[in-house]
């Protein structure tokens, strides 16, 4: 009875620490698209500058695309760590919130050419 105990208390640790991760990273992600840096650069149309920002942005999105990834191997790497009947679906849930960091990766990545290639045309 201890020992279901003890998994049960490890499995509550790492649950929290996962969604702590993930209101990080929401965090994260959200609060570089708030600043007012960005909104000037738009003003100004300052391409260059609108090219750095979105690849580090892609860049900062990829390395959330890993961690996430990384999660879900977690679960099913460790699955003595978890309820046997939660781990399928919360490496499904990691993958889901990996794949959706690499879609705004990208989505990042085609703006930050189109604002580079903008800022070799002059415009």
């Amino acid at each position: 009875m201890r020992e279901r105990e003890r998994e049960r208390e490890r499995g509550n640790k790492v649950k929290f620490l996962i969604s702590a991760f993930m209101i990080l990273g929401f965090l994260f992600a959200t609060q570089s698209f708030a600043g007012t840096p960005l909104e000037s650069q738009i003003i100004k149309g300052d391409h260059q500058q609108l090219a750095m920002y979105y690849s580090d942005q892609a860049q900062e999105f990829k390395a959330q695309a890993r961690f996430w990834e990384g999660a879900a191997e977690n679960y099913e790497h460790h699955p003595e760590l978890y309820k046997v009947s939660d781990i399928a679906e919360q490496a499904a849930h990691c993958r889901t919130i990996a794949r959706d960091f690499r879609k705004m990766a990208d989505e990042a990545a085609g703006l930050a050419s189109e604002h580079m290639s903008r800022s070799r045309k002059g415009q």
